[in-house]
């Protein structure tokens, strides 16, 4: 029992040691800016990051739990916890998932040390990292839940669900990966417990369907988007060996350099060779049921992103005749119950492997070499992906900008200039990040989200849908006969926010009043107050239905929290 219990406690050690060894950068004073992760010390509650107002719900609920989170918690506290949490999580779930400690530190290894990971924490798309880490977590609870029937793991996976569900392509992947395994043949859980659980896990859907439905856009994709977001060749071998290794995402420009060595192959065959070795092994622990759905995803996934540049074409057109088909666009993220399963049979044919050796400080020797594979394969992931993930402050400015805008009761929301969806500061050694105005300014604000991805075939533009800025667009495209500022006016925009030191075009605002003006940041207020738009709609309904829901998930958080008290209670009074 001791041995077992310092194996395991190595084994958890080894796990954060993974983590840090990939996000250290992070936890230095400021905040890492790459791309999508933007965060900021305060940011506010508004109907955007409830889905409502602006562009399409991509990172809805995430950018309102963020807000509510960072009502007590610094943004610079909360980014490092997300960084470095995420692959604890992953790690730590294949600890869970797997039984032998051996088989979970060789699984770690690789569900942490992937191309998966790499290419997502760079551009920033922490949402669904949560989610690809929280899926073993859910095949753990599932498969108990699948033998026992326990109302209680029904609670605990409904509540990982959720927790997976920041964003909609995080909600669907672990809502179609691990809860079906619970509804096939065979389960334990009674007919009417698996129909409530469908039903609750449906409506940890509706904090982005119902803003969905609502706006304006809904329906529309832009069909060059799946051209642009479909996997793309980073591997020797092409887009094939690509798709397998994990890799193989849209932007190019997060792609990490050893992605175009030998290494990816020689990572990519230690993988199959060892996952061929645990396959059997994991069917037997998580059932033929669970293990056969797993890999039908799995398999499904990398074909349909393997398709999406092998067929562009005919991948199109299956993206654009399903309804809400756009969340699929972007191919890459289809692989992830692929990365997965391929790292936790790894797992099993590494602990195998090591079984063959008797002697145990050779069987451990063994098991440490496995799980080294991918970490020296892929040196670049280290250090905050090659200093990718470096922590920077923002300059003062931000938060001058940000109290002027506070302390003036004139009306209008914001524009950001330049015109362009993207930011490269020096103060963030010119890596490139999406505007950090919406998150950082207390009013809503209007940016550019028309996006220009370069693709072999030259530079596309990938349309944006929030409305207003449509218009702008639109306006500063048709040249000086368009009068800006009555556009603006009639948007109710009744402030400008101009970022220095960054590419992007800048209209002039003849009559537009300095309130601020700093080294890095100009704040201009209209010569007018601009047109009351009214209320958003839908925000009522929308705001309803979220604070119902997030009450009823703290609710079950604290059910189970305080039933978990309990039962360590009664086990230690048991003589």
């Amino acid at each position: 029992m001791a041995s077992h219990r310092v194996s395991r406690g190595l084994a958890y050690a080894w796990v954060v040691l993974l983590s840090l060894l990939v996000t250290w950068p992070v936890l230095l004073p400021g905040f890492a800016l790459s791309y999508d992760l933007v965060f900021t010390p305060r940011q506010d509650l508004l109907p955007g990051f409830l889905g409502l107002g602006g562009g399409l719900p991509r990172a809805v609920p995430q950018d309102a739990v963020v807000a509510l989170i960072e009502v007590v918690v610094p943004g610079a506290l909360l980014e490092k916890a997300v960084l470095v949490g995420i692959p604890v999580i992953a790690g730590m779930g294949m600890l869970r998932l797997l039984r032998s400690t051996s088989a979970g530190v060789i699984a770690a290894s690789f569900a942490v040390f992937s191309a998966f990971v790499a290419q997502r924490l760079v551009i920033g798309h922490w949402g669904l990292l949560l989610a690809y880490a929280l899926i073993p977590w859910g095949f753990h609870v599932a498969r108990r839940l699948r033998a026992s029937g326990d109302p209680w793991d029904g609670l605990r996976l409904l509540l990982v669900i959720a927790a997976a569900s920041l964003t909609p392509s995080g909600s669907v992947l672990i809502t179609l990966v691990v809860l079906p395994p619970v509804l096939l043949p065979g389960s334990s859980l009674a007919a009417y417990r698996r129909g409530l659980l469908v039903a609750a896990v449906a409506a940890t859907w509706l904090p982005w369907v119902l803003p969905a439905l609502i706006h304006p856009a809904v329906g529309q994709v832009d069909p060059d988007g799946t051209r642009v977001f479909g996997l793309r060749s980073d591997a020797m071998g092409g887009p094939v060996v690509s798709a397998l290794s994990g890799g193989g995402i849209w932007n190019a420009d997060v792609v990490l350099a050893s992605r175009a060595t030998a290494l990816t192959v020689v990572l990519l065959v230690a993988l199959v060779g060892l996952a061929a070795l645990g396959v059997k092994s994991l069917v037997r622990q998580l059932g033929r049921a669970t293990f056969g759905w797993w890999a039908l995803v799995a398999v499904a996934g990398l074909g349909a992103a393997a398709a999406s540049a092998l067929v562009p074409s005919a991948w199109g057109a299956v993206i654009e005749s399903i309804p809400g088909g756009g969340l699929a666009r972007d191919a890459h993220k289809l692989l992830a119950p692929w990365v997965l399963l391929l790292a936790a049979c790894a797992g099993e044919g590494g602990a195998r492997l090591a079984g063959l050796v008797r002697e145990r400080a050779a069987r451990v020797a063994v098991v440490v070499a496995i799980a080294i594979v991918p970490i020296a394969c892929q040196p670049d992931m280290l250090s905050g992906m090659a200093g990718r993930l470096q922590a920077v402050d923002y300059p003062d400015d931000w938060s001058a900008v940000r109290a002027a805008l506070m302390a003036d009761e004139r009306p209008g929301d914001v524009v950001s200039f330049p015109w362009a969806s993207f930011r490269r500061f020096a103060w963030n050694d010119d890596r490139t990040m999406l505007d950090p105005a919406p998150r950082w300014l207390p009013r809503p604000t209007v940016v550019a989200d028309e996006l220009l991805v370069a693709t072999p075939g030259g530079v596309i533009e990938v349309s944006g849908d929030d409305p207003r800025a449509r218009v702008i667009s639109a306006t500063l495209q048709s040249g000086p006969g368009e009068s800006l500022d009555q556009v603006l006016g009639d948007l109710g925009i009744g402030w400008a926010l101009v970022a220095r030191g960054t590419p992007g075009p800048v209209p002039e605002l003849p009559g537009w009043t300095p309130v601020f003006e700093g080294s890095d940041l100009i704040l201009l207020a209209a010569p007018s107050s601009p047109r009351d738009t009214g209320p958003v709609a839908g925000l009522a309904a929308v705001g309803l239905v979220d604070g119902v829901l997030l009450a009823s998930l703290a609710s079950g958080w604290a059910v189970l929290g305080l039933r978990r008290v309990r039962v360590r209670l009664g086990q230690r009074l048991v003589p």
